[in-house]
């Protein structure tokens, strides 16, 4: 599988119900993971976007089951180009117009992928605290029904509120809620000075630490210096500031009368509670202006509202825009009991904003018209005063448009699923809970905003809200209803669009974005390319907990089951041999994981030293099941340069300098020179072990002074190599070589772009040489590797038949039916197909490079033929191999291979010792 070419998958959740034949035939993926523990309080809401297909019947409907209660998803059956792609790779998603059947697809042969992919929105009713079984029901076209478990939904542990000390009990209790995270240390005395300073002196305040470091922490302790009027607690994982602000309110003690919020960094006036206090009346929440300030406290505006119009009446215009800033404001403690728990943080939420929207559903909100505290801006600020006020003009609006449609169409895709699915979801959260008290007038604007993309009027006032704000008519949203317009309107054309097969010239693709939560402020066209590199090297999500138990991580890219070479079973065996050893090990997948079939684990233990691995080893989705929970004392093996990016902040996290690199390649030559080459070539001035594929590969790194090579005197000690085992052969007697009536060529043949290092056009154009000399005349020429079947005319002379994939039996059958073998890699590493061609008593043609010379490649057989990797030095090493095809003695010697056969003795018990000692150290 290409990474970036596919969405990710989240493991589902294991079920108790006994499932159908037809049900695991329900191939489902989902684009984002679901939560893993769902806090409901009166009602909640989740966001679920994925993949649905049948492997045979078309899907008639598709609907969500909780409770006992069918819930039909908002759009199913749209097109996933992305998952067509990965699901044949040998089509061209273009011409299958006519084509019904892809036998190469194991997971789609009958191409429903195509059309799969769906969202909607699960509603929530509270229940009794136990776990809750969400699964996905689809009606097919033969009548049947079909189910799959999405998610076991499960309760957090509840939160009990926290003593706290007033000095002062006149007037109401304020309770003052403020979140940290890596507080600048002279901002946040500065804004607990202030806090001291209030005039109202009935307050307390409780702050939420979001795993700040020790020293700040202490830092942190160091300025309430034991002031009982301040509670600091530690929220015992990473939250984020949104959670971690709905952290900090769960704590709130229910005789508070209100409460207010706090950023870390700002300062308030001295008045700043007696006047909200003064101020709110009858309203759920008052709020005031502020002043922008630089972090030395120098006034860069005397008004938060420059551009916008402050709005604090509108429902429809606060929902598409907040202007009710969090540190602003004072609200009731009752509104608590409406707005929390959160809304799950499956997308790009702010706390202000939520707590302003069920404030305005319940009542109203009141405006001071004058600063009541200094908003600093600095690099460190969530959210800008810049960004916060910045409208694009008309012009700017009209000139991105008319540039680049195709890349403003992809905007209006995003806004759809970003924004759009995110605003529904808060409007459905606030329906379940706060319904029954609205007025009927914000009910209707809430409905009406979340029928825009199924009801032509509302996209039609949509359109004209949008419209009035871009022509100065009004400004409270800075123009955010005339991109929902436009994500609406995306929603309406894609369905208008629908073919049942690709179709070049309509483009609309209902891939997401990916990531849902990305912030307001960072949101931008980039291309394609540059979101794929920060995709692939973006870290895991690390929970450090003393709950989880130490173990061994060994990062791998993904499982895909088309791809499973060499390469990754060596990965697989060295985590078997690793728990053979008694260690806690688990698998951990770095990329989105593409549809993984029912038998997946099945069909990995076929593999040579896999058998029973899944009972030995853990398996994570590490995009799918964030946070990743960690212990201090785990240990990381990086397997591709990639993942050597992420184990090194995996590492970091858990505060160790190193990590094991299995290197199996010196993977920048795997790539064109370009940002993945120098990604690829930096993992290696990383700290770290290196464990090597081959001591030839060990001896390349150590002649060009690479990695763990590149200091003075360390690389030796800090380094191992081993072999992978290559497939058991059974080597060939002079008998059975003599009595072959037909002589056959095996091409080891990988035309795809992401295996350009095993030289395919090089090989048939050698091979094309040697036919025109005269040799190989009335052979049989084959191909395996390919991901499809075919044939190549080799320049009119001869065809070579591209061989279907096949399982280790029945390669191991093949290479012994064959007589010379051609098998190249433009690397230092030998490679392991020719050396498995020669072990089954083939004259086999590689090639040389750099210290893989013919000496050492002779080493490991007789059979082994290493030219220059030119095509006349190929061509006269195959001639030569045709010649020599008779001398049978010769060739039986050389199946007798000076390399492993067996993963055991691949990772022998000295090499997995030393390997666990640096994994502890």
């Amino acid at each position: 599988m290409i990474a970036g070419r596919t969405r990710p998958v989240a493991p589902l959740a294991c079920s108790t119900k006994v499932e159908s034949d037809h049900d695991t035939m329900l191939l489902v993926r989902l684009d984002a993971p679901l939560p893993r523990e769902l806090a409901v309080g009166d009602g909640t809401a989740l966001f679920v976007c994925g993949t649905c297909f049948h492997h045979e019947a078309k899907i008639r409907s598709l609907s969500f089951e909780l409770d006992g209660v069918s819930q039909p998803v908002r759009a199913h059956g749209m097109p996933r180009l992305d998952l067509f792609r990965s699901l044949h790779p040998s089509l061209d998603p273009y011409a299958t117009a006519d084509v019904t059947v892809d036998p190469a697809s194991a997971e789609d042969p009958h191409l429903n992928s195509y059309r799969s992919g769906f969202w909607g929105i699960v509603e929530v009713a509270p229940g009794n605290g136990a776990a809750r079984e969400l699964t996905l029901s689809a009606q097919l076209e033969d009548g049947q029904t079909a189910t799959r478990t999405l998610a076991s939904l499960r309760a957090p542990a509840q939160r009990e509120p926290i003593e706290l000390s007033s000095a002062d009990r006149t007037g109401p209790l304020v309770v003052i809620c403020m979140a940290t995270y890596q507080a600048p240390i002279d901002l946040f005395r500065r804004q607990i000075d202030s806090i001291r300073s209030q005039t109202h002196r009935n307050w307390t305040c409780v702050i939420s630490d979001d795993c700040s470091t020790p020293d700040r922490v202490e830092a942190m302790n160091d300025v309430l210096a034991g002031d009982p009027r301040f509670v600091l607690t530690r929220s015992p994982r990473r939250l984020g500031f949104y959670m971690n602000f709905e952290r900090a309110l769960s704590l709130v003690p229910p005789q508070a009368d209100f409460v207010a919020l706090s950023d870390q960094d700002d300062y308030w006036h001295e008045d700043k509670l007696e006047t909200l206090l003064a101020e709110i009346g009858d309203a759920q929440l008052v709020y005031s202006d502020a002043r922008v300030v630089d972090r030395d406290g120098a006034v860069t505006s005397d008004t938060y509202w420059v551009t916008r119009r402050n709005n604090h009446r509108t429902l429809p215009s606060l929902l598409v825009t907040n202007s009710v800033t969090g540190g602003a404001s004072l609200f009731r403690r009752e509104l608590l009991d409406h707005a929390l728990p959160f809304p799950p943080a499956q997308f790009a939420h702010y706390h202000d904003h939520w707590i302003a929207l069920v404030a305005l559903a319940l009542g109203e909100i009141e405006f001071v018209p004058r600063p009541l505290y200094d908003y600093v801006q600095h690099g460190d600020a969530t959210l800008g005063h810049e960004v916060a006020n910045r409208m694009p003009a008309l012009r700017t609006r009209w000139r991105s448009l008319v540039k680049d449609p195709h890349e403003r169409v992809v905007q209006w895709r995003h806004h759809y699923f970003i924004d759009v699915c995110r605003l529904t979801v808060w409007a459905t959260i606030i329906r379940l809970r706060c319904g029954r008290l609205m007025a009927a007038g914000k009910r209707r604007e809430l409905d009406r905003f979340v029928a825009t993309d199924r009801s032509l009027p509302a996209l039609a006032g949509m359109w004209r809200r949008g419209a009035q704000e871009l022509l100065g008519l009004r400004s409270e949203t800075l123009g955010a209803e005339w991109m929902l317009a436009y994500a609406f309107t995306w929603r309406r054309l894609l369905s208008a669009s629908l073919r049942e097969r690709p179709v070049k010239r309509l483009r609309l693709d209902a891939v997401p974005p990916s990531e849902f939560t990305v912030m307001p402020s960072e949101r931008r066209v980039e291309s394609e390319q540059v979101r794929s590199v920060a995709a692939k090297i973006s870290p895991l999500a690390v929970e450090v907990t003393d709950r989880a138990p130490p173990r061994l991580n060994l990062l791998i890219p993904t499982i895909d089951l088309q791809h499973l070479f060499g390469g990754y079973i060596g990965k697989f065996n060295l985590a078997a041999r690793l728990a053979d050893h008694g260690e806690r090990v688990r698998i951990v997948t770095v990329d989105p994981i593409g549809v993984l079939p029912p038998d997946y684990k099945q069909r990995v233990e076929r593999y040579a030293g896999l058998e029973g691995l899944f009972d030995k080893v853990e398996l994570a989705f590490g995009r799918e099941s964030q946070p990743l929970q960690c212990n201090p004392g785990d240990g990381f093996v990086a397997t591709t340069w990639w993942t050597a990016h992420i184990a090194r902040e995996a590492a970091a996290a858990i505060g160790r300098e190193r990590f094991v690199y299995l290197i199996q390649e010196y993977e920048p030559f795997t790539f064109a020179m370009g940002s993945y080459a120098a990604l690829a070539r930096e993992s290696y001035d990383f700290p770290h072990y290196a464990l090597f594929s081959t001591e030839l590969l060990r001896d390349y790194f150590r002649r060009h002074r690479i990695g763990v090579f590149a200091g003075e005197g360390s690389g030796e000690q800090d380094s191992a190599s081993f072999q992978n085992a290559i497939a058991a052969v059974s080597a060939p007697t002079v008998e059975q070589l003599r009595a072959r009536n037909t002589r056959r060529l095996l091409l080891y043949a990988r035309p795809e772009a992401h295996a350009s290092r095993n030289m395919f056009e090089l090989a048939v154009l050698a091979l094309e040489r040697a036919l025109h000399e005269g040799a190989f005349r009335d052979w049989e020429l084959r191909g395996i590797g390919a991901l499809g079947a075919g044939r190549i005319s080799l320049d009119g002379i001869a065809t070579l038949d591209l061989l279907p994939r096949t399982d280790e039996t029945s390669y191991t059958t093949l290479l012994a039916e064959h007589d010379v073998g051609l098998a190249l890699m433009y690397t230092p590493h030998p490679s392991l197909v020719p050396i498995e061609m020669a072990s089954a008593g083939l004259l086999t043609v590689t090639n040389s490079f750099e210290n893989k010379t013919q000496d050492a490649i002779s080493a490991i057989s007789s059979n082994l033929l290493a030219p220059e990797p030119t095509v006349g030095a190929v061509s006269r090493a195959l001639r030569d191999a045709a010649e020599r095809v008779e001398r049978y003695e010769d060739r039986v010697n050389g199946s007798a291979v000076a390399w492993s056969r067996d993963w055991r003795e691949s990772f022998g018990d000295e090499l997995i010792s030393r390997l666990t000692g640096w994994l502890r150290r």
